[in-house]
């Protein structure tokens, strides 16, 4: 990653290469206080620990940290966060007691 730094005052723009280490993305999560780590696995990245502890969903399709950005990488956690909460807080479907037929509806009344 190239992260640019201007200087007005001597007029010149500086480029400087910062690499993205997974100790840097754990230190920003940390900043926001989610409690949750990056993890690394076999071609992929997943968040664990803290509140990605339950979550069903974990995981971050990218072959290597330089395929995001610091910004990215924590958009794809914000994005992960809300998308779990959706999962977690659905609701849950009735199943009928007898296979094949819908769930039963309140009594019905007289016609």
């Amino acid at each position: 990653m190239v992260v640019c730094h201007s200087s007005y005052a001597a007029g010149s723009v500086k480029l400087i290469d910062v690499r993205l280490t997974v100790k840097a993305i754990n230190e920003e999560l940390a900043k926001r206080g989610s409690g949750a780590r990056l993890e690394k696995g076999d071609g992929y990245f997943y968040f664990s620990g803290g509140e990605a502890t339950d979550w069903l969903d974990r995981t971050v399709n990218a072959h290597s940290l330089s395929s995001l950005s610091l910004d990215q990488w924590m958009a794809e956690f914000d994005r992960l966060r809300k998308l779990n909460k959706v999962i977690l807080c659905a609701p849950a479907r009735k199943e009928s007691t007898e296979a094949g037929r819908p769930a039963a509806k309140g009594p019905r009344g007289k016609r």
